[in-house]
């Protein structure tokens, strides 16, 4: 069999689209957003200025609460080569340090760390958890801005930022993030007015993703700014199932896919493309409810060849030695004996497994050196390649000169059937 970097480089030249295609899939946004419903007791902010105290709600907050806040504040400074530099011709704003405040704000209670878990990170951080250190209290008052910047990293652990907004009027100073040529805006002023009950806006992102403020045009602009660590997750601690992660955007991979399609060269003959999982599913989930269970990008996938009028499946790829077979995950094996050979077991009439052969891949052959039959194979391509998160094995009984237990391991994928070119449609 030929190095997987080899196949993988044979693949990608015989076929470019993938490359469109696959970067459709892995273009996740580096951020994520939201809003969230605050009782007002949530907007409490209590305050110090020298040897006197005060405190507002933010929520109810006046123009006169409000400037009193910000006159209590000190020039924010902003970090360059690891010193606090104050230059207001490129950050003009006002800050709180800790010592000077106390929120009764709690993104815990308010599922606010949840959220950024199950929608920014991906399967590979799968067993942490996100910790927020608040950091700072800002006040972006008319005219006041922020430059584009990246945030300074404190602590190996640390992976991002969390800006939550509250719903004092203001216009302007919205948050524009730019990141590998893209850009996108969160609009503060316009998520928190736009609903008819008090709530805060929230924006985390990675921390190096530029980032800058737009220049306050009117009212006073309040955040709290927290810094985002991974630590390892208890095993009692679970992401509620209401919860999805964020993926690309629909348009983005129909318009790849259909481009491929449209490509008299890209798979002419027809044959099936593959994905590996990003997220992790258990495997009597997929064999219950199979595709139901997708989330983030894998349900991506599977929806927009759907749209296509495209044939995808939740499915497992058997590993046998040096060849691979693709089998249904409502027909994987069980703790069952056979007296076959493996591969035959999956590629009977009961379980209707395929051998894969991979396109730009030598052709896979049984033991001795025989070839399988063409109606036991599939041409296959790998859009994005199988992945660590939804291995898992399946015990069973063999029988030959005597009884042995043994173990076959395989991973959760999902595959689409294509047509030949002028024939896409595989959908029934």
């Amino acid at each position: 069999m030929q190095d997987e970097k080899e196949v993988t480089m044979l693949r990608q030249r015989n076929f470019p689209s993938l490359n469109t295609t696959t970067a459709a899939i892995t273009q996740k946004p580096p951020f994520c957003t939201g809003t969230v419903s605050i009782a007002q007791s949530d907007a409490d902010l209590f305050y110090k200025q020298g040897k006197s105290a005060s405190w507002l709600n933010l929520s109810t907050a006046t123009e006169d609460d409000l400037q009193a806040l910000a006159n209590a504040c000190q020039p924010a400074t902003f970090g360059m080569n690891e010193e606090d530099v104050l230059d207001e011709s490129y950050r003009k704003a006002g800050k709180m340090d800790l010592h000077d405040f106390a929120a009764k704000f709690d993104v815990n209670k308010l599922g606010i760390l949840n959220r950024i878990r199950a929608q920014l990170l991906d399967g590979a951080d799968e067993k942490k958890v996100v910790n927020a250190a608040l950091y700072k209290l800002n006040v972006y008052g008319r005219g006041s801005f922020f430059k584009s910047h990246k945030d300074t990293p404190r602590g190996e652990t640390m992976f991002g930022s969390l800006v939550v907004v509250f719903p004092t009027h203001h216009e302007g100073g919205a948050l524009v993030l730019r990141h590998f040529g893209q850009e996108w805006t969160f609009d503060s002023a316009t998520l928190t007015q736009q609903r008819a009950e008090p709530c805060i806006a929230y924006i985390a992102f990675y921390s190096d993703v530029d980032h800058e403020v737009t220049i306050v045009s009117s009212g006073y602009r309040v955040t709290l700014t927290y810094n985002l660590y991974l630590v390892e997750r208890a095993e009692r601690d679970h992401v509620p199932r209401s919860i999805q992660p964020v993926a690309p955007d629909d348009h983005i991979l129909h318009c790849a896919l259909t481009a491929a399609l449209a490509n008299p060269d890209f798979l002419p003959e027809g044959g099936y493309l593959g994905f590996g999982l990003s997220f992790k599913y258990p495997i009597q989930q997929a064999q219950a409810s199979s595709e139901q269970v997708l989330k983030g990008s894998d349900a991506v996938i599977y929806r927009v060849c759907k749209q296509l009028s495209l044939k995808a499946s939740l499915n497992a790829v058997y590993s046998a030695g040096r060849v691979r077979v693709l089998v249904s995950t409502k027909k994987l094996l069980s703790n069952s004996r056979h007296d076959d050979d493996i591969v035959d077991v999956l590629c009977n009439r009961r379980r209707q497994g395929k051998v894969i052969h991979e396109f730009g891949e030598d052709e896979p052959v049984r033991r001795y050196g025989r070839k399988f039959a063409d109606s036991m194979k599939i041409r296959l391509a790998w859009v994005t390649p199988l992945t660590v998160y939804s291995h898992f094995g399946s015990p069973y009984t063999a029988y030959g000169n005597e009884r042995t237990s043994a173990c076959i391991y395989g991973d959760l994928c999902i595959t689409v059937q294509l047509g030949p070119f002028g024939q896409r449609e595989t959908e029934e």
